[in-house]
């Protein structure tokens, strides 16, 4: 499944989502009060970080090895592919 950044018609299930959930799950510890509620510009924040985020996994995809050990195999060096 490919990365999802997220838009402002289609938040649901994207990584502009996690980051909006991330915030307002550490907002408290660290701020010492709930946090605000969401709104346009923080939504426009979320979905920024998240587009860049995943551009820049796109454009350095060759930089990401993965290795991976079967039960009673040998490690499997691999690229990862972004979509």
């Amino acid at each position: 499944m490919p990365l999802k950044p997220g838009t402002h018609t289609d938040i649901a299930g994207s990584m502009a989502e996690a980051i909006q959930t991330a915030f307002n799950s550490h907002y408290k510890e660290i701020i010492g009060k709930d946090p605000p509620p969401s709104n346009k510009q923080f939504e426009l924040l979320c979905i920024a970080v998240a587009e860049g985020v995943i551009k820049h996994l796109k454009e350095h995809s060759t930089d990401f090895k993965v290795k991976t050990t079967f039960e009673g195999s040998k490690i499997y060096d691999g690229v990862v592919t972004i979509e």
